[in-house]
């Protein structure tokens, strides 16, 4: 993510970025701008926070990064959205390819009402892409490890999804997502309905997926959670990204006064 401290200044062009976001805008009904112009850029193996008071659209901006804001009626997404370079704000863009690609982990765990086997094989058999017992053996072997649920869960696979714990549910919902071998995973706030112990689980594998080169967008209100799994961090106030860095600068080094504030507990 390249630095910027205001929403108007656009990523530099010709920059090599696997997202990025120019001059992007929410509007609601005509004429509420939940979301002012944000340029942001994102790259592989780095996992970039968002954070901000309630309300202040970081979340807005997250579901425009994999147009979900395109299906509530009367919302409009202005600016450009690259994607591998090329601009997904299209009508023409299709969300179900697109959805393969950026997946999107929600802030309450929602598995499926099948097996833990089925929860992982069930989008990649829908899209044709396990030809055998085999593959899908690896599949979900190798999806349940990135997620750090393997071990506990590798002996009751025909188990229910229901029957795990909320950490765990998160956690496969993780695995499902890395099931389609996406390059982006976006969170909207994925720790908010867990423990302590889960949220630390949670954290840890956010971290082992950035190494495995995959790009990941963290909406999290936990300023400690923030520092521990990002490598770059986004402020937003009001509708506007107000500022954004690396995290040590971010936490470290503040340059807007609505930061520090924020940072300091004065708002927010």
């Amino acid at each position: 993510m390249t630095d910027t401290t205001a929403t108007q200044a656009a990523p530099a062009q010709g920059t090599d970025h696997l997202l990025q976001t120019q001059d992007v805008t929410v509007t609601y009904d005509l004429t509420h701008e939940a979301l002012h112009k944000t340029s942001l850029s994102f790259d592989a193996g780095q996992v970039t926070a968002l954070i901000g008071p309630s309300g202040c659209g970081k979340s807005t901006f997250l579901r425009c990064l994999n147009l979900m804001n395109r299906e509530i009626p009367r919302c409009v997404v202005g600016g450009q959205i690259l994607y591998h370079g090329h601009d997904i704000n299209t009508p023409k863009e299709n969300l179900f390819e697109l959805r393969k690609s950026i997946g999107m982990v929600f802030q309450q765990p929602t598995p499926f009402r099948k097996s833990i086997r089925e929860n992982i094989l069930f989008a990649p058999k829908k899209h044709g892409r396990i030809h055998s017992k085999d593959e899908a053996d690896e599949l979900v072997e190798t999806s349940l490890k990135q997620a750090a649920l393997w071990d506990e869960v590798k002996d009751k696979l025909k188990q229910s999804a229901h029957a795990l714990s909320g950490g765990q549910q998160q956690r496969l919902c993780i695995a499902r997502t890395l099931a389609m071998k996406p390059d982006v995973v976006l969170y909207d706030e994925p720790c908010s309905a867990l423990d302590p112990i889960s949220t630390f689980s949670i954290e840890e594998t956010i971290r082992s997926i950035a190494e495995s080169g995959i790009c990941e967008i963290i909406v999290t209100h936990n300023m400690e959670q923030a520092t521990r799994v990002s490598d770059r961090t986004a402020f937003f106030y009001v509708g506007d990204m107000v500022e954004t860095g690396t995290t040590q600068q971010i936490f470290s080094a503040p340059r807007d006064q609505r930061l520090v504030d924020y940072l300091t507990g004065r708002f927010g």
